[in-house]
């Protein structure tokens, strides 16, 4: 799914704390966020994913509002909201409550239930997880969805290197039918693995942005270039 922002801002009273002139997403690849924190990328991240109402400009997803585009669209948020109750049920409630039957349910956890091993708890109440854990439900969850966009605010924030590159895999897997991803990380090494395109923020508004190997490699922003010690 193609995503175009024009104009768009975000004011909280008088303050401004988001300003994208003009920011395109297109299908098929991997786009990560980088920047301090405060720099707006979980605003951002909202915006697009329609949980917050911009104060101005325009978001649309091929063309369409978020009101007819809402249902092609998948969040991760950086804290692993599971209901009380059992993980398997966790990972199926998005399907469930789309109304997929149980057929296509079934099918879509053994595509993706193998990328962490989490057999031995499909039965424990999700609330009694592990902050590594409950990521990897919630991103399960997200993933047996298969929507054009998929956003994740920091998926491997609390996961180990081993469960992170595993996580990794499943994200770059999940590219595939021209979907778009779009990733908030603080791990600069992580955004030399998976993606394609890479957008530093800084204070509400992009200070660089392009394909991974110019912008990681060759910046031209003076912050970029201190983040990245070059």
């Amino acid at each position: 799914m193609d995503v175009d922002i024009k104009n768009l801002y975000k004011d909280y009273g008088d303050r401004r704390v988001l300003q994208i002139d003009s920011l395109n997403f297109t299908k098929g690849n991997i786009y990560t966020i980088i920047g301090l924190n405060g720099s707006g990328k979980t605003t951002l991240l909202e915006c697009i994913a329609g949980l917050i109402k911009p104060s101005g400009g325009e978001i649309t997803y091929e063309g369409l509002s978020i009101e007819r585009a809402r249902n092609n669209i998948s969040l991760m948020c950086q804290k692993a909201y599971l209901f009380n109750d059992s993980v398997i049920n966790n990972i199926k409630c998005g399907l469930k409550f789309k109304g997929f039957s149980e057929n296509v349910i079934e099918g879509r956890i053994n595509k993706y239930i193998n990328y962490f091993s989490l057999e031995h708890i499909l039965e424990k109440n999700a609330k009694r997880l592990s902050g590594g854990e409950a990521s990897k439900v919630a991103m399960l969850r997200t993933a047996v969805l298969q929507t054009e966009l998929i956003l994740f605010d920091e998926p491997t924030a609390s996961m180990d290197i081993e469960s992170t590159l595993k996580a990794e895999k499943l994200i770059k897997d999940m590219k595939s039918k021209d979907r778009t991803i779009i990733i908030i990380t603080h791990d600069l090494q992580q955004a030399k693995r998976v993606a394609d395109y890479v957008i530093f923020m800084d204070k509400g508004v992009i200070i660089e942005m392009g394909e991974k190997e110019k912008v990681l490699n060759n910046p031209e922003n003076k912050l970029v270039k201190l983040i990245l010690n070059i």
